[in-house]
């Protein structure tokens, strides 16, 4: 399993990132996504190793209107 963690620009309130935690969860190959309460502009997805994901992911993400960057992958 890899791991990419992305920060979103914007703010997000709590139903915001549930919307945004069940829409990546949706995303195919991704096994989890975590985002802290106390920090929700870093979201951090695993997904299965064979997939080039990070570029997908952020494609999804600006693809609904977020701005979002890879902090590591």
């Amino acid at each position: 399993m890899n791991t990419v963690r992305i920060y979103i620009d914007e703010n997000l309130d709590t139903s915001h990132v549930q919307g945004l935690r069940q829409m990546l969860k949706n995303v195919p190959h991704v096994v989890n996504v975590a985002i802290s309460d106390r920090d929700p502009h870093e979201v951090v997805v695993d997904y299965e190793e064979r997939h080039n994901m990070p570029v997908k992911l952020i494609a999804v993400l600006r693809g609904q209107g977020y701005h979002p960057d890879i902090l590591s992958a």
